[in-house]
């Protein structure tokens, strides 16, 4: 909703208007071109701007892949170039869904530092999508909880303070250790 992508239940309020940059779940490259010609085409200021290529693009290892055909990436190649786009956009509020999908591990320690960077530096927020729980640690501050079945019926708890909701996951581990002694 926030993305514009889903309209509210009927009667729910709207989500207010925000200027957002949006990391899809699922990349499906439509894109014929380089990826240098993607880059320019949808950030040319964010990819022209020299911190923006300090921070962003190189550590993302762009560098190597900057002339290829979008079309021939491979999925961890599409996915740090989903990333750079993401980031690339002047925003209000991020949104990224799964940023460590297709990743190796050391690819994604890169963009969990490159993501949690460029967001303090900005001083805007982001709202992220991951499973992996220990790049969720990594970027987190804070972490929602959701109950329920999922794509059913969800309730998502308040959020909580990432040393909260690591020393309730300790304590469960520990009890669930305990139980089954």
């Amino acid at each position: 909703m926030l993305a514009g992508k889903l309209e509210p239940d009927p009667g729910a309020a709207k989500p207010p208007q925000l200027n957002v940059s949006l990391k899809p779940q699922t990349i499906a490259p439509k894109f014929q071109g380089t990826v240098r010609m993607l880059l320019l085409k949808q950030i040319k200021m964010s990819f022209m701007h020299p911190q923006f290529n300090t921070d962003v693009v190189k550590p993302m290892q762009l560098d190597n892949i900057i002339d290829q055909d979008v079309q021939t990436l491979s999925g961890g190649e599409l996915q740090r170039v989903a990333l750079v786009l993401a980031l690339g956009k002047p925003a209000d509020i991020y949104l990224i869904d799964e940023p460590s999908a297709y990743l190796d591990s050391e690819q994604r320690i890169i963009a969990s530092r490159v993501i949690k960077r460029f967001i303090l530096h900005s001083k805007k927020t982001a709202l992220i999508i991951e499973h992996d729980i220990i790049m969720a640690t990594y970027l987190a501050d804070r972490v929602i909880v959701y109950e329920g079945q999922p794509s059913v019926h969800a309730t998502a708890k308040k959020p909580e303070s990432l040393r909260e909701f690591i020393l309730f996951l300790l304590f469960l581990s520990n009890w669930l250790l305990t139980i089954t002694l």
